[in-house]
C-alpha cells in the first residue's frame, strides 16, 4: 500500500509491514472504493486525497502529493525563541551595512524606445 510506518497499526511501534489482511470492495454508483481500516489510513500519512498507481498488477496507494511550504509553519514554531532571536540579530546587522555598489553603480535602466508593455 505504499505504507512504511504500518507495523504501528498491528501495535508494534516500529517501522515496517502490517501482516496481510483482507479489504472489501463497496460498489459506489459506477465505481468501486476500498474499505480500509482508520488505524492503517492514518499510520500510513493519507489525507483526504491518494494517489493511485499499478505496478506489476499490484495496486498501489500513496499520500497524495503535499502542497507547497506545507509544515513550514509548524516547522518555525518548534525554532526556539533564543535561536530566532539571534539568527534575527546577525540578519539586522548584514542589512544595514551600507555597500558602495548600491550608492553608486546601482541603476535602474533606460527603457527600450521599442518596447510594448
Amino acid at each position: 500500500m505504499g505504507c512504511t510506518s504500518a507495523n504501528a497499526v498491528a501495535g508494534e511501534g516500529r517501522t515496517g509491514y502490517v501482516v496481510p489482511m483482507q479489504a472489501k470492495f463497496e460498489k459506489i454508483g459506477d465505481r468501486f472504493g476500498l474499505l480500509l481500516p482508520r488505524e492503517l489510513i492514518e499510520a500510513c500519512g493519507f489525507g483526504a486525497e491518494a494517489t493511485v498507481t499499478v505496478h506489476n498488477k499490484t495496486l498501489v496507494v500513496r499520500p497524495g502529493a503535499r502542497r507547497p511550504r506545507e509544515g513550514w509553519a509548524e516547522a518555525l514554531r518548534a525554532v526556539p525563541q533564543a535561536e530566532l532571536d539571534r539568527d534575527f540579530a546577525t540578519l539586522q546587522a548584514f542589512r544595514e551595512t551600507p555597500d558602495e555598489w548600491d550608492a553608486t553603480e546601482w541603476r535602474w535602466p533606460e527603457p527600450d524606445a521599442h518596447e510594448e508593455v
